[in-house]
């Protein structure tokens, strides 16, 4: 089974005064076993800030055919043994365009086929990790 680590960078609203914790079900003598994960998310966050040249590249040529491309996009990335991405899927299209909806698949053609050449992990057990990062994109004023 692949582990499914999401970021997004969207920032969500706190939880409730009225929200309630659970305390833990492990007894407080025994310590808590916690598997170590090889992925890094937050590594990954930064490898793909590292490249957002390439995807502001992608957003500024199909902005040029239709100004009025905005909106989200919520990538997934499957991490194969190497810590490259070994595939892309679109998770969320929320892009917008007020002319041709092509400008909008472009830009999302663009931004896979830079991905699937990024390297969001070192070197190690990282494969079979799942990763899903949101884009941003709004014209600038």
């Amino acid at each position: 089974m692949k582990p499914i680590i999401a970021i997004s960078v969207l920032l969500v609203g706190a939880a409730s005064a009225s929200a309630k914790v659970k305390k833990p079900l492990t007894p407080a003598h025994q310590p808590l076993q916690v598997a170590s994960s090889p992925f890094d998310p937050d590594e990954a966050v930064r490898q793909i800030r590292a490249r957002m040249g390439g995807v502001r590249a992608c957003y500024e040529r199909a902005s040029r055919f239709d100004p009025s491309l905005r909106g989200k996009l919520q990538l997934g990335f499957d991490i194969s043994d190497s810590g490259q991405v070994a595939s892309t899927e679109v998770e969320v299209n929320g892009l917008r365009v007020d002319a041709d909806e092509a400008i909008a698949a472009s830009l999302t053609s663009c931004i896979r086929n830079q991905a699937i050449n990024w390297r969001l992990a070192p070197e190690g057990p990282a494969g079979g990790a799942h990763f899903s990062y949101v884009f941003v994109f709004a014209a600038a004023n």
